[in-house]
């Protein structure tokens, strides 16, 4: 098993403990909303008129409904914000639908009242029980992110591990691309599966060569900046309609023009 082999199964490992943090951090967050939701909705249970309801649509809003009407006609929030370091749920804020209409001789008016019944009710309960009901929100808010709070460090140390495993591994992954650029096989580039590209090569301002299927340095300068270079290129015999290759030499060639081109076309390098 090769150094780079024995990373990647660290690396493996490491993923997989991240992630079960983060599948018992995203638990105990859904947890946490649904504990909240069940507080307004033990709050927020009333008889109302014929044809109103109260919708705990979330763990922060309740909705007061008319009729089968997807929209809300009052709305209660508890939103929790940041203060004093730690998230807090500070006052609720009530928000009613402006409305406007007309009572004609001869009809049926009963139903607005029976409108301002049921957003009496409903604010009411908000002015009666709004501490109670921040009071419980709060304490479950304090007590589920103390729990989640708890796998941050380790989260933490696994992410910094991650990451320094990730940097080794590149650099090896670097020296290994380089060791083989400049073995007497050098690299090998294919197309993706279902797929007849491969990438093109602007080796110099005036010179680019498409269709690279290899790349070899075989002189480097002594200052290291530039190499030359024997390019693999397949180019398609018509007569037979299959496709061939061909090498091109280029000299003097600037090591970072190589090194960039391998590093925006590594899916077709041929491992």
């Amino acid at each position: 098993m090769t150094t780079l082999q024995i990373l990647e199964l660290r690396s493996d490992e490491l993923y997989d403990q991240k992630a079960g943090l983060d599948n018992r951090i995203e638990a105990l967050s859904k947890r946490l909303k649904q504990q909240k939701k069940l507080v307004l909705q033990k709050y927020f249970n009333t008889d109302l008129p014929e044809n109103y309801s109260i919708v705990v649509k979330s763990d922060e809003t309740v909705e007061l409904r008319a009729g089968e009407s997807r929209y809300a006609i009052g709305d209660i929030y508890f939103y929790d914000r940041f203060s004093d370091g730690k998230m807090l749920v500070e006052n609720a804020e009530i928000s009613l639908s402006s409305f406007r209409t007309e009572i004609n001789e001869g009809e049926e008016s009963g139903w607005i009242s029976k409108r301002f019944e049921a957003i009496s009710k409903f604010v009411m309960i908000a002015e009666d029980f709004g501490d109670d009901i921040i009071a419980e929100l709060n304490m479950i808010e304090a007590k589920y992110r103390k729990l989640i709070e708890s796998f941050y460090s380790a989260r933490k140390e696994l992410k910094t591990s991650i990451d320094s495993l990730s940097k080794d591994m590149d650099e090896l992954k670097k020296k290994e691309l380089m060791d083989k650029l400049f073995d007497s096989d050098g690299i090998s580039l294919s197309p993706e599966e279902k797929d007849s590209y491969l990438p093109r090569f602007d080796l110099k301002w005036d010179w680019e060569i498409s269709s690279v299927a290899g790349l070899r340095v075989i002189r480097k300068t002594a200052s290291g900046k530039s190499v030359d270079l024997e390019v693999k290129r397949r180019i398609r015999d018509y007569n037979s309609n299959e496709w061939k290759f061909d090498v091109v030499k280029a000299e003097r060639v600037r090591f970072d023009k190589v090194v960039s081109f391998l590093r925006r076309n590594k899916k077709y390098i041929v491992s």
